[in-house]
């Protein structure tokens, strides 16, 4: 009895080997051969896996130094709204289900829509159920890429809706044009 557990266990370590093995050759393989398209999801899952952990010196290398848009930031007000954001939230999590792809000719800048759900749980106190201190809503982002020496950069970041974050709505029209839109959301 004890030589079939072994067998089964052998065979079991072997099988996990072996997946072990093609999945890191199938990452190598799409890496090398993925191309831009491929290199571009990978920069936006690497950023996904960055807010969720909180990690704010890997995002900020990701962000151009030229990086400027239509709120009025700048690289360094953008990294500090994102050091905001995550410790407002005791824990982030980032499903993203779907994004879309759109090179130039050239294959040196990208035009990426990216519709993704976000979920944060707020710090304030401890939680008596799951849900409660959680906040979260799918949001639909346009993020300009610019490909430079050392990889895939942000450019630009444009709320495609408005984004309620942190108690606050960003993305919104502006408050002196409300009016002109009826129901449009308040910040």
């Amino acid at each position: 009895m004890s030589f079939q557990i072994r067998s089964y266990i052998r065979v079991y370590l072997w099988a996990v080997a072996i997946s072990l093995v093609a999945f890191f050759a199938y990452n190598i393989l799409q890496d090398v051969f993925g191309g831009e398209q491929a290199r571009i999801r990978k920069f936006i899952m690497t950023g996904k896996a960055r807010i969720e952990k909180k990690n704010i010196l890997g995002l900020s290398d990701m962000v151009s130094y030229n990086y400027k848009d239509k709120y009025g930031n700048d690289r360094s007000t953008l990294v500090y709204g994102a050091k905001n954001f995550v410790s407002y939230y005791k824990d982030v999590f980032i499903n993203i289900e779907s994004v879309g792809i759109k090179l130039n000719e050239a294959a040196t800048e990208a035009d990426v829509e990216v519709i993704a759900l976000i979920i944060g749980r707020t710090g304030q106190g401890a939680s008596e159920t799951i849900m409660q201190g959680l906040e979260g809503e799918k949001d639909k982002f346009r993020l300009k890429l610019i490909k430079e020496e050392d990889g895939w950069k942000l450019l630009d970041l444009e709320f495609l809706q408005p984004v309620n974050v942190m108690g606050e709505t960003i993305g919104a029209v502006p408050v002196p044009y409300r009016d002109c839109f009826g129901d449009w959301p308040s910040s």
